[in-house]
């Protein structure tokens, strides 16, 4: 039988420009986590702006996702993975402390954040059903 039918595979795009029926490389995962948090406003105060909010946030949701409990996990998960987060992050003023963690998160508009994490949440979750059901 070598006549048929070849299979046919939709493709479709997010919001983000990533294809759903493509799994997710980690370059166009690193490429676009932090794009996330763009536009999520700064809580502080300019003169103790030292850490880009973003970079901030997303260091922790990584830190969090590799199981780190708390703001001192937080800053030595920065630490001791500095140099992969700076092929995608700014890290102007290298990685927060502890405390710049808490002062970020105590201060953030929870509903705003709570959906840009839903938005990311959502790409990784349609990205690896993607790469674990396709054969």
């Amino acid at each position: 039988m070598d006549k048929g039918f070849a299979p046919i595979q939709a493709t479709s795009k997010s919001k983000s420009g990533l294809n759903k029926n493509q799994p997710l490389s980690i370059e166009k995962l690193q490429g676009s986590l932090s794009h996330y948090f763009d536009d999520v406003p700064d809580p502080r105060v300019n003169r103790t702006k030292r850490h880009l909010i973003k970079d901030i946030i997303v260091i922790a949701i990584l830190s969090t996702i590799a199981g780190g409990d708390g703001w001192e996990d937080m800053e030595n998960y920065g630490l001791s993975k500095q140099e992969w987060l700076k092929e995608f992050l700014e890290l102007p003023n290298g990685i927060p402390r502890d405390d710049t963690f808490i002062r970020v998160f105590e201060k953030l508009e929870e509903r705003n954040f709570r959906t840009k994490i839903n938005l990311m949440g959502s790409a990784i979750n349609w990205a690896g059903y993607s790469r674990s059901y396709s054969h």
